[in-house]
């Protein structure tokens, strides 16, 4: 053999070559449709992890952006005079606020809203509910509070839903009420 001399395959090995290159590459190629349906290769992890799955969890509008197809949400100085409540003050919306109230804010602001709660003392200041400034704040002042939260308070925007918070601020304008006395005579 000489040194530059090329070695010529036979037309058999030829074709069975060129079989065997158009099968990879056919095997490469994407599916019109993915075996596995719930496969997402390229987020497998997350929605087989434990975490929450994405986009299932509400996540805040980012800063200076608009609502196109929802009601812009009012900041405190609005709502404070642009907010009703839609809520009739019935025994049953008050009854539902008042488990709301037990649920989530008699922890900290006590079971009468005294700002006497478990966990009270570990701030420097818990207002308390029953304060005459407080009962007078209007009720959109008061449901923006519960929507957005406060300084230490939490924001429960994402865990009430807008009646739930609407039946919370009834049952907090009942707080202060003072109890009946009987009167003397």
């Amino acid at each position: 053999m000489q040194s530059g001399s090329r070695r010529r395959l036979s037309p058999t090995r030829t074709a069975l070559a060129a079989a065997l290159l158009v099968l990879s590459v056919a095997a490469c190629a994407p599916a019109d449709t993915p075996r596995d349906p719930d496969a997402r290769t390229w987020i497998r992890n997350m929605w087989t992890g434990p975490a929450v799955l994405p986009q299932t969890e509400a996540r805040p509008a980012p800063e200076r952006s608009l609502a196109i197809d929802a009601p812009r949400i009012m900041n405190r100085r609005e709502a404070r005079t642009a907010l009703t409540n839609p809520l009739d003050e019935t025994p049953a919306v008050l009854a539902e606020g008042q488990a709301l109230y037990d649920v989530y804010c008699a922890l900290c602001h006590g079971d009468e809203g005294d700002g006497d709660g478990e966990l009270a003392r570990h701030y420097r200041r818990m207002p308390p509910l029953t304060a005459r400034h407080v009962l007078n704040y209007p009720d959109g002042f008061v449901y923006s509070i519960i929507r957005e939260g406060g300084r230490n308070m939490p924001r429960f925007g994402d865990a009430l839903s807008v009646d739930e918070r609407w039946a919370l601020v009834h049952y907090l304008g009942t707080l202060g009420s003072p109890e009946p006395q009987a009167v003397a005579r």
